[in-house]
């Protein structure tokens, strides 16, 4: 049976600690290294099977909530990770940003990815850099999970769609904004 993160973590304490029968300083450092080769390495690759089928499980609901997944990046270390960069098609009202929380209420995974895209959504239109504009965001699943807002430089090589398509998100927003309001 593999040691979970917590047992690991107390395998290198004790290596380096000298907690274990004939320390000896010398070879605490090693003893600590292979610990955490040999014991994360196995920890990684379960977690990062994990990691992708959480994401499968969830990438329906991100649909849905307005995100198109243009990439996945995997990052193979010692805390494995998939990253998805998305762009957003639409941007959904407020009532039903609600309701499919509600939907997700019971997957607790879903649930947060969901609602740290709506608080980065929503994040985005308060936020305004000098010569740089919106372009996609940055989904993390890892043992820390992140939501991250990616800007590029406006310029005359910028894409102007990109551009418009932010510009026209904000107004696509502004106006379910109103509409609720009345």
């Amino acid at each position: 049976m593999a040691k979970r993160l917590p047992e690991i973590f107390a395998d290198m304490r004790d290596a380096i600690m000298g907690r274990k029968k004939d320390h000896s300083w010398s070879e605490s450092s090693g003893a600590a290294v292979n610990a955490a080769y040999n014991e994360i390495k196995g920890f990684g690759g379960e977690t990062l099977v994990k990691t992708s089928e959480r994401f499968n499980n969830a990438l329906p609901y991100i649909e849905k909530a307005g995100f198109r997944v243009i990439e996945i990046e995997v990052g193979l270390g010692l805390s494995p990770k998939v990253t998805a960069h998305l762009y957003m098609d639409e941007l959904l009202s407020e009532q039903d940003q609600s309701a499919l929380l509600v939907e997700t209420e019971d997957k607790k995974l879903i649930n947060t990815v969901l609602s740290s895209l709506f608080k980065a959504s929503a994040a985005r239109k308060k936020l305004n850099f000098r010569s740089f504009h919106f372009s996609m965001i940055e989904l993390e699943l890892s043992l820390l999970p992140s939501v991250m807002l990616k800007f590029r430089p406006n310029s005359e090589g910028t894409n102007q769609a990109l551009i418009a398509e932010s510009e026209a998100l904000d107004t696509a927003y502004q106006k379910t904004v109103s509409t609720e309001e009345e």
